[in-house]
């Protein structure tokens, strides 16, 4: 009695070493400024406590769940750049080339204690900028349309054209005209009463206000015509249009005579199968063609 009331005791004071246990993640590499595609080390510190026994995770924010960086995880493949590592009691994440969806949440918890409170989440302070567009008011489609982008404008009339980018802190852009040394501090370009002087290349620069080697660029080319546009010169809705009701009949077209095929042959199979039945359920008689030739008189059907 006394070994179990001893076990009991020792049990309740781990137990109660590991709720005091303070946990956290802390970033163990790089120092400084973390830019997109770096390689990052997360660490779990637990007051000297041994790591042996606690588990990284991570949160799914699609999924809306935490997920452990185990191997018998059958989500392992999701974090197919994830490595865990122990090493003298600690407790590393190595994260290869962190892209913001990689950026977390992230907290350590112990492996299979219950009643273990897990460490607070930490969300790595990832620097990028990427995904720069030039639109135009009014373009819906301006992002997936070819570079340089080429705007045609009446001469005497004004453009306007603005760029934008996606970034962790609020990007600054400037204006350069092709050949020209002037610099225009802003994202939005709006030339008024334009001429033919004023047409040619135009290039937006992105540059990230923290991290000088995170930029981006993008081009137009604005060219300045005499007359209006011609009902064959299409604008960029118009040719989607022009693409896109064509092969939406053809799918259309194509998907109706599958289904009447489908449905024919489905109405054929079913006629067949409704003669079978009617075959089989017709009776023989004697002295018809179908009947056999057999010695015993009778009259009674030999299928019904």
């Amino acid at each position: 009695m006394k070994w179990f009331l001893s076990a009991l005791l020792l049990a309740c004071l781990c137990f109660q070493t590991v709720l005091n246990t303070k946990l956290q993640v802390v970033i163990k590499e790089p120092r400084g400024p973390i830019v997109e595609g770096s390689d990052v080390i997360l660490q779990c510190v637990g007051d000297g406590a041994d790591m042996s026994q606690y588990k990284f995770q991570m949160y799914h924010k699609w999924l809306k769940t935490w997920f452990s960086f185990d191997t018998k995880t059958p989500f392992r493949c999701w974090y197919y750049s994830f490595n865990v590592t122990r090493e003298n009691g600690e407790l590393f994440l190595q994260v290869k080339e962190m892209y913001k969806w990689h950026a977390g949440p992230y907290r350590c918890i112990s492996n299979g204690t219950d009643g273990q409170l897990p460490s607070e989440n930490i969300t790595v302070p990832l620097q990028y900028l990427n995904g720069i567009s030039i639109s135009e008011p009014g373009s819906l489609f301006s992002r997936y349309m070819r570079d340089p982008r080429v705007v045609r404008v009446m001469r005497g009339k004004d453009v306007e054209i603005k760029c934008s980018a996606f970034s962790s802190e609020p990007p600054e852009y400037q204006w350069k005209r092709e050949g020209d040394d002037w610099i225009y501090p802003s994202n939005n370009l709006k030339i008024v009463k334009i001429t033919p002087e004023e047409a040619g290349t135009y290039t937006c620069k992105a540059s990230h206000p923290s991290i000088p080697s995170l930029t981006q660029s993008k081009s137009v080319l604005i060219k300045v015509v005499d007359e209006p546009l011609t009902s064959l010169q299409l604008s960029e809705m118009n040719l989607i249009l022009a693409i896109a009701i064509p092969a939406g009949i053809l799918f259309l077209t194509v998907v109706t005579v599958i289904t009447y095929m489908c449905k024919a042959k489905r109405n054929q199979m079913k006629g067949l199968q409704l003669q079978n039945e009617n075959a089989l359920k017709t009776p023989i008689w004697k002295g018809s063609d179908s009947s056999l030739p057999y010695t015993v008189s009778d009259t009674i059907p030999l299928v019904m």
